[in-house]
């Protein structure tokens, strides 16, 4: 006999995404306790092979957004007049430009600076759009910094913002050399899964995800200056583009995301009680160090074993691989 009973409500489907807006890219702002932090550094997230289109928001140094309509009414009204080039990449016109490199720039030859043509969609609120990025930055994951300046009708750069790009590695766009269709930086979500950081379910305590982006950039980006700036020198300095060791690059992501997270609960640490209740809450920064130490270790022996490697074999000769051209 079947049973009555109230009927489970189904969520109400949210409104599907506008198809042709899949990609303008837009930076995520970092949140903390309802409260966007304004100046931390942002990070565009760009798939591999997308015609990607970059949109950014002009801030001052306390977050607020800068109001171009003066800007560019001072363009429009002005004539252009340089008194040479401003640098060797070129010689930016009135208005917005953006610019765009490899992160760590270990690389300047292979990795130069891009120049991108944008537009100003709201003068108002500082909102501007890059045109389709160039195949030399999506086409080759990595992470890239990005510089958004504003310059004046005689040539001199009034004002600029700095954020990032962090282009994940995928199946289109691929390169033709077999050898670098792995390369590039884990993506954003394998980092997450190693630390079961994927959303606010996985965190029932803070009902957010722990790490930003521009956390994981940094993390991502300082096992790769520990490698290039640690003895033995190799004849390659490696990039976010072309670094070939994986297990060894995420065992260092994650060494240093857990130093960045130590570093915020000894920051903000403060035991209280209140009707009865004791709270200390973010006294984890001895839990954090342990992690962090215990996996830094590990990277650094298992780095220090990986060189001393290649010297060596560069010296006495070795069995060919398909990284040995990143070395040799």
């Amino acid at each position: 006999m079947p049973l009555e009973g109230t009927p489970v409500e189904l969520p109400v489907p949210l409104p599907g995404a506008d198809c042709e807006q899949q990609n303008i890219i837009k930076p995520r702002q970092t949140v903390v306790d309802g409260c966007p932090v304004l100046p931390k550094l942002q990070c565009h997230e760009v798939q591999m092979g997308q015609a990607a289109r970059l949109i950014w928001n002009f801030k001052n140094p306390e977050g607020q957004p800068i109001n171009l309509q003066d800007c560019v009414s001072n363009c429009s009204s002005t004539t252009s007049q340089s008194s040479g080039d401003f640098d060797p990449v070129g010689n930016p016109g009135c208005g917005v430009v953006l610019r765009m490199r490899e992160l760590s720039g270990y690389d300047p030859v292979n990795d130069p600076i891009v120049q991108i043509d944008t537009e100003v969609l709201d003068m108002s609120e500082g909102i501007v759009r890059a045109n389709i990025l160039p195949d030399s930055i999506v086409r080759f994951p990595g992470i890239y910094l990005e510089e958004w300046s504003f310059f004046a009708p005689d040539g001199s750069m009034l004002f600029s913002n700095q954020c990032c790009t962090f282009v994940r590695r995928g199946l289109f766009g691929v390169n033709s050399d077999l050898n670098f269709r792995n390369v590039g930086p884990p993506t954003i979500e394998e980092i997450r899964l190693s630390v079961r950081d994927n959303s606010g379910a996985d965190n029932m305590l803070i009902d957010d995800v722990e790490f930003d982006s521009a956390e994981i950039i940094q993390a991502v980006m300082r096992p790769l200056q520990y490698w290039n700036e640690i003895p033995p020198p190799l004849n390659t300095l490696l990039t976010t583009k072309n670094f070939p060791f994986r297990e060894l690059w995420l065992q260092g992501i994650q060494a240093y995301l857990f130093d960045i997270a130590a570093n915020h609960y000894r920051r903000n640490q403060l035991a209280y009680s209140a009707g009865g209740m004791s709270i200390d809450d973010k006294n984890k920064e001895q839990q954090y160090i342990a992690a962090s130490s215990r996996m830094l270790q590990m990277f650094q022996e298992n780095v220090k074993a990986k060189k001393i490697e290649i010297n060596i074999a560069a010296f006495s000769g070795s069995l060919g691989s398909p990284y040995s051209g990143l070395f040799y």
